[in-house]
């Protein structure tokens, strides 16, 4: 899917390379299937070739004006956070919206900076996380508790505490 969008767009691999700050052979890799992305890698190749990062998730299995995920894909948010993700509405599905279950687990490392067009909804379902906004003082949110922010801002979740934590993530794309 990969390679496909950025022959489309018309863009390189040294150009999308250069755009996304990914190594060209890790590229090379992800086009030719040897090495899945990481949840941070997808944002950064759509944000290069100006596509909705659900462009490389599983497309919707059938159209229609309902849509059932009953074998959610799942994910890793980073290499480093080791964290993992459920994608629960591929961005490629709905024009409007992502939503994904994150997983956080104590002694994994903390998620990268992103930044990306629309609004991000947090909802803490188990645990506590701390929602991290460039410009904003930290916030602690805990299971029932949610946040609402801009996702041009940078921004990152990271757990708190010894527990585990699990959220759901809503995006908007608009």
């Amino acid at each position: 899917m990969i390679r496909s969008c950025r022959k489309r767009s018309g863009v390189s691999m040294a150009v999308l390379a250069a755009r996304s700050g990914l190594s060209q052979p890790f590229l090379s890799q992800l086009e030719r299937g040897l090495t899945t992305p990481s949840l941070s890698s997808i944002y950064r190749i759509a944000e290069a070739l100006e596509v909705s990062p659900g462009t490389f998730l599983r497309p919707p299995a059938r159209p229609g004006a309902v849509s059932h995920e009953s074998d959610p894909q799942v994910i890793r948010v980073e290499e480093s956070a080791g964290q993992v993700a459920r994608v629960l509405i591929p961005g490629g599905r709905s024009a409007l919206m992502e939503a994904y279950e994150h997983h956080f687990e104590p002694g994994q490392g903390e998620r990268g900076w992103f930044e990306h067009p629309g609004e991000d909804f947090l909802y803490v379902l188990e645990g506590e996380v701390v929602l991290e906004v460039e410009g904003e003082e930290p916030l602690t949110l805990r299971a029932g508790q949610s946040a609402h922010h801009r996702g041009e801002v940078p921004h990152r979740c990271r757990l708190s505490g010894p527990a585990p934590a699990r959220t759901l993530l809503v995006i908007t794309n608009a």
